[in-house]
């Protein structure tokens, strides 16, 4: 805000009759109750029907009061204020307050030329004026108000623009030189952009033109692919209706398959039980080996500690019980061995293929039950 703002808004509000004594010195530092009663004053001076609250105390209430003013002096005399620096309370304020006290002021100035020329004709203050011209005053009022609204606003933005002109100037005078020496680059500069978005624009094109063409192609291959599906449900559907001339063949020959593979499932299962019982066989037939070998050893000890109780005088020797003991173990040995031998050609013989051990049993040949009792997933199945 300039001094000669702040010089013509004071003389302005002591020409209109501000009650208040207002001095250049008044905005030096935020004073917020002096331009809150300028405003109220000035607005109820531009139109007393205007109602707006004056209370300041709070934030809210200094807010409130801002934005009724503002939409007041915006509705009825089309006058924009800065909310933002009529709160700051400052030289800004006074830029919006001015913009108001210079309406008042114009029309201040426009009364006292009209009565000073009716006191001129008239020779005193008395004369009277024509009806007509008041009529005209009165009904041109609202547009002379709107018009002086219009010339301040665009006054002070042009005198604010005036004052940037001399920091400016050299950047004017740079720009004007450089765009007179520099013109021919410039239009060349122009006509390459203008060749290159040209040819830019010709590619588009040809592209749009491939574009078309792909699409025509996707098309007829879509087309085509339609066809070729149709043709293959049509064949699939034929296929599916006529029964082929071989399936009857094929369903007795799956019959007979399941047939054997019962009979292969049924002799492998025979297989399996034999060969667990064959191994029971030498399990058991080893378990004696083994026993034969303990009795052996031990008869070996009791002999040896009968020798040495000989030998020591310790007891008589009784060859005849020695004799029958001897014959009696190796009676028995023999026995055993023609046992397990018997048992491991009989397995042997029931293992072969074909052979008599794996006969079909009935109910009076008493064949092996196919029972889970029997121990190894069975027993040979008749």
């Amino acid at each position: 805000m300039s001094y000669r703002e702040l010089r013509n808004f004071t003389e302005m509000m002591r020409c209109l009759g501000y009650p208040h004594l207002v001095s250049v010195q008044s905005f030096r530092t935020p004073n917020f109750e002096l331009v809150a009663d300028i405003l109220s004053w000035l607005v109820a001076r531009y139109d007393s029907s205007i109602d707006v609250d004056d209370t300041i105390e709070t934030e809210a209430d200094r807010v409130h009061f801002l934005k009724t003013t503002a939409q007041a002096m915006l509705l009825k005399g089309r006058i924009k204020l800065n909310l933002k620096n009529l709160y700051s309370a400052n030289g800004y304020a006074v830029k919006e307050l001015l913009k108001i006290a210079s309406v008042l002021y114009s029309a201040y100035l426009d009364a006292e030329a009209t009565a000073a020329a009716a006191g001129d004709a008239g020779g005193d203050e008395d004369a009277l004026v024509p009806d007509t011209v008041a009529s005209a005053k009165f009904a041109d009022l609202k547009a002379t108000r709107n018009l002086a609204a219009g010339i301040v606003r665009h006054g002070a933005k042009l005198h604010e623009l005036l004052e940037l002109h001399p920091e400016n100037r050299e950047v004017h005078k740079k720009a004007l030189n450089r765009s007179q020496l520099e013109i021919g680059d410039v239009q060349r500069r122009l006509a390459q952009q203008a060749e290159s978005m040209a040819a830019q624009v010709e590619e588009m094109d040809r592209m749009l033109a491939n574009v078309t063409k792909d699409e025509a192609a996707l098309r007829t291959k879509i087309d085509k692919r339609k066809a070729e599906l149709e043709r293959h449900q049509k064949r699939l559907s034929s296929l599916q209706s006529v029964r082929p001339a071989f399936m009857d063949e094929y369903e007795k020959l799956e019959t007979q398959l399941q047939a054997h593979y019962d009979v292969y499932l049924q002799n492998w299962r025979n297989l399996q039980f034999l060969e667990g019982e064959l191994d029971e066989m030498h399990k058991q037939e080893e378990e004696a080996k083994e026993e034969h070998d303990r009795q052996m050893l031990h008869m070996q000890k009791r002999l040896r500690e009968e020798e040495l109780r000989v030998l020591r005088g310790q007891a008589h020797i009784d060859e005849q019980a020695i004799d029958e003991a001897l014959m009696a173990e190796a009676q028995g040995g023999y026995e055993d061995n023609s046992r397990g031998s018997s048992a491991a050609a009989r397995a042997h013989k029931q293992k072969r293929p074909g052979g008599a051990g794996v006969r079909r049993g009935s109910a009076g040949n008493g064949g092996y039950a196919d029972n889970a009792d029997n121990g190894g997933g069975g027993g040979v199945v008749g």
